[in-house]
């Protein structure tokens, strides 16, 4: 049953935002809009120095087709998770008083050997980054945070594609979050239970996600954004992460839309790990590190370097996979129950996947849809996405998964020829590492991203001038189709489309 309380809670929230959108229902908001009139404090003008609460940041600023947009890198959201603070949550950052320069990236958090993204790897890593076109703190711009993918072990925010200009083209201030990865981020061990003083251990990943949002509600007005009007949205790994927000009573109130990209697997009745089994697992990997016969076990394991941990985590026989905790505090219950008993997140979702992806377009996708249009009040939108660049087009392959990513960030063309996507490419059956981008290719990012910034405005994704996109309903079973034209359809489950079988 819909919940009256969550009605109400939705109701204040959206007379709340109406003002400050209704004047912008598919442009760039302005310092002249309904958004500036909001604002209950004296302008400021952003330059390339702002000002946090811990301190000021320097950034660098680029002329994006006739737009300014400035970025800064690497702003600690949280004091780095180090010594005693490993496998705690995340504490406020120490304040600075000399101007900190934010024009290099952060660190990539401890993680195996991967392709993605840049920067050196290190424990002090919980650093965000923001892409903002506003002129003034009264611009007052939709806020959209992105969490990386990697399946909750591997990753970065630390991207020019994902930091790319084209969303704050659109009007909105983009936020882009590193956090702890792997069993650094999510181990879990019967110490660290006594420990905490919420009988919990594991999650800690999702404590970081949760500290990036705190930062964003006190910081992200100085970079021109609006924390009343915040969109989280994650792409794979970043999709789970999305989930596990929607579905923690600790974010409540921290966002206000969602978009999960091919990352709702955690939706499965199957994708549930107890507290005791993930202390199992933890306890064999402090076994692995020679650590848990020591007097004091945690000491021994926050003493061992992360390299070792990580590598211990990485033993099959240990069984360690980095995942979401039910451990009674973070998550309460597993994402599949607190879907189904309407105890999620009531705010408006976009869930959908790329025409090559079997589970999610057949399983994952529809009963997230279904879940979230049936015990919530806010409405559920649901896309496939199917276009791809000429050249691999006519391979032929499909669209495999991640290709959205640099249509959804506007990074055409070389979003499509970074590693991670040329490696992703060779699953949906292509095999030129030259996709052949033509003007299509702008176009559909066009679009997306229009979509994308238009429901982060708004909390609806229909655009007049572009096109009506339904609202998901069992009964119904409506989606948009992204890709050489927008086309809406019925049956998600129906648009999967196998990659060819290879030769031999």
């Amino acid at each position: 049953m819909k919940r009256k309380s969550r009605r109400l809670d939705l109701l204040l929230v959206g007379a709340l935002l109406a003002s400050a959108t209704t004047a912008c229902q598919d442009g760039v908001a302005t310092a002249g809009d309904s958004n500036a009139k909001a604002s209950q404090t004296a302008a400021v003008a952003i330059a390339d120095v702002v000002e946090t609460k811990a301190g000021k940041v320097a950034g660098s600023a680029a002329d994006a087709d006739g737009t300014v947009v400035r970025l800064f890198k690497g702003i600690p959201y949280a004091a780095p998770p180090v010594g005693d603070l490993r496998w705690k949550p995340p504490q406020s950052p120490a304040p600075w008083t000399d101007v900190r320069d934010a024009t290099q990236w952060g660190m990539r958090c401890p993680q195996g050997s991967s392709r993605q993204g840049t920067g050196d790897i290190s424990e002090d890593c919980l650093v965000l980054n923001v892409s903002t076109p506003a002129e003034t703190t009264a611009d007052r711009l939709p806020v959209m945070v992105f969490f990386h993918g990697g399946g909750l072990t591997s990753g970065t925010a630390n991207s020019d594609v994902y930091n790319s200009s084209g969303l704050p083209r659109h009007g909105v201030v983009l936020v882009t979050v590193n956090s702890r990865l792997g069993p650094i981020g999510y181990m879990a061990h019967p110490a660290l239970t006594a420990e905490s003083e919420h009988d919990a251990s594991g999650n800690y990943g999702t404590l970081d996600l949760i500290a990036s949002l705190q930062w964003v509600q006190a910081n992200v007005e100085a970079f021109g954004g609006d924390p009343g009007n915040v969109l989280i949205f994650g792409e794979s790994g970043g999709g789970t992460k999305t989930l596990s927000l929607l579905s923690s009573p600790l974010a409540k109130g921290l966002f206000h839309k969602a978009i999960i990209e091919s990352g709702s697997a955690l939706i499965s009745p199957e994708r549930a790990t107890t507290l005791e089994s993930a202390e199992e697992r933890g306890t064999k990997i402090a076994a692995g590190l020679g650590s848990q016969d020591e007097a004091d076990v945690l000491a021994a394991l926050r003493a061992a370097s992360w390299e070792d941990v990580v590598a211990a985590a990485a033993d099959r026989e240990v069984g360690f996979r980095a995942n979401l905790t039910v451990d009674g505090w973070v998550l309460p219950q597993s994402v599949h129950d607190t879907f189904a008993r309407g105890d999620q997140h009531d705010v408006p979702l976009i869930v959908g996947a790329n025409s090559g992806e079997r589970g999610e377009l057949q399983e994952n996708v529809p009963l997230l849809a279904k879940l979230h249009s049936e015990t919530a009040s806010s409405k559920t939108y649901v896309y496939n996405f199917s276009h791809l660049p000429t050249g691999w087009r006519n391979e032929p392959c499909v669209a495999f998964h991640g290709v959205e990513i640099p249509y959804v960030f506007g990074a055409i063309p070389d979003g499509l020829t970074v590693p991670t996507i040329l490696f992703l490419a060779r699953g949906g059956g292509c095999t030129s590492d030259d996709p052949g981008v033509d003007e299509l290719d702008h176009e559909v990012a066009d679009k997306t991203m229009r979509l994308w910034t238009q429901f982060a405005r708004s909390g609806a994704p229909s655009i007049e001038s572009l096109i009506e996109w339904p609202a998901y309903t069992g009964e119904n079973g409506q989606y948009l189709d992204i890709g050489a034209t927008l086309e809406v359809g019925s049956g998600i489950e129906n648009a999967y489309v196998a990659p060819p079988e290879r030769e031999g």
